[in-house]
Protein backbone atom coordinates (compact mmCIF):
# COMPACT_ATOMS: atom_id res chain seq x y z
CA UNK A 1 0.00 0.00 0.00
CA UNK A 2 2.52 2.51 0.92
CA UNK A 3 5.07 1.38 -1.97
CA UNK A 4 1.86 2.24 -4.29
CA UNK A 5 1.19 5.59 -2.98
CA UNK A 6 4.72 6.08 -3.49
CA UNK A 7 4.33 5.35 -6.97
CA UNK A 8 0.95 7.82 -7.53
CA UNK A 9 2.79 10.35 -6.10
CA UNK A 10 5.70 10.23 -7.86
CA UNK A 11 3.38 10.26 -11.18
CA UNK A 12 2.23 13.59 -9.56
CA UNK A 13 5.10 15.07 -9.30
CA UNK A 14 6.01 14.17 -12.49
CA UNK A 15 3.04 15.74 -14.16
CA UNK A 16 3.42 18.66 -12.23
CA UNK A 17 6.88 19.48 -13.21
CA UNK A 18 6.34 18.94 -17.04
CA UNK A 19 3.44 20.91 -16.45
CA UNK A 20 5.13 24.05 -16.07
CA UNK A 21 6.93 23.75 -19.59
CA UNK A 22 4.05 22.34 -21.59
CA UNK A 23 1.26 24.22 -20.16
CA UNK A 24 3.12 27.79 -20.96
CA UNK A 25 3.89 25.92 -24.64
CA UNK A 26 -0.13 25.44 -24.83
CA UNK A 27 -1.06 28.82 -23.54
CA UNK A 28 1.47 31.18 -25.59
CA UNK A 29 0.16 28.71 -28.96
CA UNK A 30 -3.70 27.88 -28.54
CA UNK A 31 -6.65 29.50 -29.65
CA UNK A 32 -7.65 32.51 -27.26
CA UNK A 33 -9.52 35.57 -27.34
CA UNK A 34 -7.00 38.38 -28.92
CA UNK A 35 -7.99 41.54 -27.17
CA UNK A 36 -6.89 39.15 -23.21
CA UNK A 37 -5.16 36.59 -24.24
CA UNK A 38 -2.77 37.37 -27.13
CA UNK A 39 -1.71 40.52 -25.14
CA UNK A 40 -2.01 37.98 -21.67
CA UNK A 41 1.38 35.73 -23.40
CA UNK A 42 3.14 38.41 -25.36
CA UNK A 43 1.71 38.48 -28.70
CA UNK A 44 0.95 40.69 -31.48
CA UNK A 45 -2.61 40.93 -32.24
CA UNK A 46 -3.65 40.66 -35.80
CA UNK A 47 -6.06 42.80 -37.58
CA UNK A 48 -9.29 40.77 -38.67
CA UNK A 49 -10.43 39.79 -42.10
CA UNK A 50 -14.16 40.24 -42.88
CA UNK A 51 -15.19 36.62 -41.62
CA UNK A 52 -12.33 36.51 -38.68
CA UNK A 53 -13.51 37.74 -35.09
CA UNK A 54 -10.84 39.88 -33.92
CA UNK A 55 -11.41 37.80 -30.48
CA UNK A 56 -10.74 34.42 -31.57
CA UNK A 57 -7.67 33.96 -34.48
CA UNK A 58 -6.05 30.69 -34.68
CA UNK A 59 -2.79 30.92 -33.50
CA UNK A 60 -1.20 27.66 -34.63
CA UNK A 61 -0.04 26.32 -38.09
CA UNK A 62 -0.21 22.79 -39.24
CA UNK A 63 3.02 21.81 -37.96
CA UNK A 64 2.56 23.80 -34.56
CA UNK A 65 -0.63 21.77 -34.05
CA UNK A 66 1.10 18.75 -34.37
CA UNK A 67 3.34 19.88 -31.76
CA UNK A 68 0.57 20.50 -29.62
CA UNK A 69 -2.11 17.67 -29.65
CA UNK A 70 0.34 15.12 -27.29
CA UNK A 71 0.27 18.51 -24.65
CA UNK A 72 -3.66 18.59 -25.35
CA UNK A 73 -3.25 14.95 -24.75
CA UNK A 74 -0.85 15.47 -21.44
CA UNK A 75 -3.72 17.61 -19.90
CA UNK A 76 -6.32 15.04 -20.91
CA UNK A 77 -4.07 12.66 -18.45
CA UNK A 78 -3.63 15.16 -16.09
CA UNK A 79 -7.63 15.57 -15.56
CA UNK A 80 -7.84 11.35 -15.65
CA UNK A 81 -5.40 11.46 -12.66
CA UNK A 82 -7.06 14.46 -11.01
CA UNK A 83 -10.62 12.84 -10.92
CA UNK A 84 -9.27 8.86 -9.77
CA UNK A 85 -11.11 8.03 -6.62
CA UNK A 86 -7.40 7.28 -5.34
CA UNK A 87 -5.77 10.38 -6.09
CA UNK A 88 -5.03 12.47 -3.33
CA UNK A 89 -5.29 16.23 -5.09
CA UNK A 90 -4.44 18.39 -1.81
CA UNK A 91 -0.62 17.22 -2.22
CA UNK A 92 -0.86 18.96 -6.00
CA UNK A 93 -3.04 22.06 -5.62
CA UNK A 94 -3.25 22.61 -9.82
CA UNK A 95 -4.74 18.86 -9.71
CA UNK A 96 -7.92 20.28 -7.43
CA UNK A 97 -8.43 23.12 -10.20
CA UNK A 98 -8.27 19.84 -12.60
CA UNK A 99 -11.05 18.39 -10.60
CA UNK A 100 -13.14 20.87 -10.02
CA UNK A 101 -15.76 22.13 -12.37
CA UNK A 102 -16.67 25.89 -12.55
CA UNK A 103 -19.83 27.35 -10.66
CA UNK A 104 -21.26 30.80 -10.41
CA UNK A 105 -19.48 31.38 -7.14
CA UNK A 106 -15.90 30.07 -8.80
CA UNK A 107 -13.49 27.30 -9.64
CA UNK A 108 -12.43 24.72 -7.14
CA UNK A 109 -10.74 26.34 -4.00
CA UNK A 110 -10.75 30.02 -6.46
CA UNK A 111 -13.43 31.83 -5.03
CA UNK A 112 -15.14 34.66 -6.20
CA UNK A 113 -14.57 37.08 -3.52
CA UNK A 114 -11.79 36.22 -2.03
CA UNK A 115 -8.51 38.00 -1.80
CA UNK A 116 -5.17 37.01 -3.29
CA UNK A 117 -3.25 36.68 -0.17
CA UNK A 118 -5.85 33.99 1.01
CA UNK A 119 -5.70 31.92 -2.62
CA UNK A 120 -1.97 31.94 -2.57
CA UNK A 121 -2.31 30.12 0.97
CA UNK A 122 -4.17 27.09 -0.56
CA UNK A 123 -0.65 26.76 -2.69
CA UNK A 124 -1.74 28.18 -5.98
CA UNK A 125 0.93 30.69 -6.78
CA UNK A 126 -0.26 33.75 -9.02
CA UNK A 127 1.49 35.28 -12.20
CA UNK A 128 0.38 38.75 -13.02
CA UNK A 129 -0.31 39.46 -16.57
CA UNK A 130 0.63 43.21 -16.84
CA UNK A 131 -0.99 43.49 -20.88
CA UNK A 132 -4.17 42.49 -19.72
CA UNK A 133 -4.62 44.79 -16.82
CA UNK A 134 -5.73 48.16 -16.00
CA UNK A 135 -5.07 50.46 -13.04
CA UNK A 136 -6.63 48.83 -10.29
CA UNK A 137 -8.50 46.05 -12.44
CA UNK A 138 -5.85 42.79 -12.73
CA UNK A 139 -5.40 40.03 -14.50
CA UNK A 140 -3.41 36.60 -13.74
CA UNK A 141 -3.02 32.72 -14.25
CA UNK A 142 -1.90 30.44 -12.27
CA UNK A 143 1.55 29.35 -12.37
CA UNK A 144 2.28 25.70 -13.47
CA UNK A 145 -0.92 25.27 -14.85
CA UNK A 146 -1.42 24.32 -18.14
CA UNK A 147 -5.22 25.33 -18.96
CA UNK A 148 -5.89 28.48 -20.44
CA UNK A 149 -7.79 30.28 -17.86
CA UNK A 150 -7.38 33.90 -16.56
CA UNK A 151 -8.69 35.54 -12.72
CA UNK A 152 -9.89 39.09 -12.80
CA UNK A 153 -9.15 41.07 -9.68
CA UNK A 154 -10.04 44.76 -8.49
CA UNK A 155 -8.47 45.97 -5.30
CA UNK A 156 -6.48 42.42 -5.08
CA UNK A 157 -10.25 40.72 -4.61
CA UNK A 158 -10.84 38.38 -7.61
CA UNK A 159 -14.71 39.09 -9.27
CA UNK A 160 -14.19 36.39 -11.85
CA UNK A 161 -12.56 33.44 -13.69
CA UNK A 162 -12.10 33.59 -17.06
CA UNK A 163 -12.30 30.06 -18.99
CA UNK A 164 -10.89 30.59 -22.64
CA UNK A 165 -10.31 28.82 -25.70
CA UNK A 166 -8.55 25.13 -25.39
CA UNK A 167 -9.43 25.01 -22.35
CA UNK A 168 -11.02 21.71 -21.16
CA UNK A 169 -12.53 22.92 -17.73
CA UNK A 170 -16.53 22.38 -17.89
CA UNK A 171 -19.01 23.80 -15.69
CA UNK A 172 -21.15 22.02 -12.93
CA UNK A 173 -23.62 20.93 -15.89
CA UNK A 174 -21.39 19.97 -18.22
CA UNK A 175 -21.25 23.07 -20.36
CA UNK A 176 -17.82 23.58 -22.37
CA UNK A 177 -15.59 24.99 -24.82
CA UNK A 178 -17.48 23.91 -27.90
CA UNK A 179 -21.15 23.87 -26.64
CA UNK A 180 -23.73 24.77 -28.70
CA UNK A 181 -26.08 27.51 -27.67
CA UNK A 182 -29.16 24.36 -28.07
CA UNK A 183 -27.33 23.38 -25.45
CA UNK A 184 -27.65 26.12 -22.78
CA UNK A 185 -31.00 26.40 -23.41
CA UNK A 186 -31.45 22.26 -22.33
CA UNK A 187 -29.03 23.44 -19.17
CA UNK A 188 -30.04 26.37 -18.40
CA UNK A 189 -33.55 26.71 -19.68
CA UNK A 190 -35.67 29.97 -18.88
CA UNK A 191 -32.97 31.76 -16.86
CA UNK A 192 -30.65 32.51 -19.93
CA UNK A 193 -30.29 36.37 -21.14
CA UNK A 194 -29.15 36.41 -25.00
CA UNK A 195 -27.79 39.42 -27.40
CA UNK A 196 -26.21 39.43 -30.83
CA UNK A 197 -22.03 40.20 -29.73
CA UNK A 198 -21.02 42.02 -33.17
CA UNK A 199 -17.84 41.19 -32.68
CA UNK A 200 -17.76 37.47 -32.62
CA UNK A 201 -20.33 37.23 -34.64
CA UNK A 202 -22.51 35.31 -32.69
CA UNK A 203 -24.31 35.86 -29.26
CA UNK A 204 -23.62 36.56 -25.17
CA UNK A 205 -25.44 34.60 -23.72
CA UNK A 206 -25.86 35.17 -19.90
CA UNK A 207 -27.24 32.59 -17.18
CA UNK A 208 -28.72 34.30 -13.91
CA UNK A 209 -28.89 31.80 -11.06
CA UNK A 210 -32.20 32.29 -9.02
CA UNK A 211 -30.58 30.73 -5.50
CA UNK A 212 -30.87 33.20 -2.95
CA UNK A 213 -27.60 34.44 -2.02
CA UNK A 214 -26.28 33.63 -5.59
CA UNK A 215 -28.26 36.02 -8.11
CA UNK A 216 -25.03 38.62 -7.88
CA UNK A 217 -22.93 35.99 -9.23
CA UNK A 218 -23.72 35.33 -13.21
CA UNK A 219 -22.12 32.68 -16.30
CA UNK A 220 -21.43 34.44 -18.99
CA UNK A 221 -21.19 32.47 -22.09
CA UNK A 222 -19.79 33.86 -25.57
CA UNK A 223 -20.59 32.16 -28.55
CA UNK A 224 -19.51 32.39 -32.73
CA UNK A 225 -21.43 32.83 -35.78
CA UNK A 226 -22.16 28.58 -35.67
CA UNK A 227 -23.57 28.86 -32.63
CA UNK A 228 -20.77 27.11 -30.20
CA UNK A 229 -19.16 28.40 -27.60
CA UNK A 230 -15.82 30.15 -27.48
CA UNK A 231 -15.27 30.95 -24.10
CA UNK A 232 -16.69 31.42 -21.14
CA UNK A 233 -16.70 32.82 -17.45
CA UNK A 234 -18.10 32.88 -14.11
CA UNK A 235 -18.04 35.99 -11.51
CA UNK A 236 -19.17 38.99 -9.87
CA UNK A 237 -21.82 41.18 -11.72
CA UNK A 238 -21.50 44.08 -13.28
CA UNK A 239 -17.41 42.99 -13.97
CA UNK A 240 -18.19 39.79 -15.46
CA UNK A 241 -20.14 40.99 -17.70
CA UNK A 242 -16.86 43.59 -19.17
CA UNK A 243 -16.70 41.66 -22.79
CA UNK A 244 -13.12 43.39 -22.15
CA UNK A 245 -11.98 42.54 -19.56
CA UNK A 246 -10.00 45.00 -17.76
CA UNK A 247 -9.26 46.93 -20.83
Amino acid sequence: MVKGRQQRLGVLAAIAASTSFFGLVAVGYGQRPTEVAQATYGQTATAPTARQSPHYTAKASTLLSGVLAPIKSLRVMQRAIALAPETDIDATPTLALLAADLKTTGLGPIRIGMNLETLQETGLNLVAIAEASSGQCQYYRIQDYGEPIGLMAIDDQILRVDIWPGSLTTTRSGIKIGSTERDLVRVYGKQLEATANPVTLGKTVVFTPQDPGEDVYRLVFETDDQGRITQFRAGQFPSVTWAEGCL
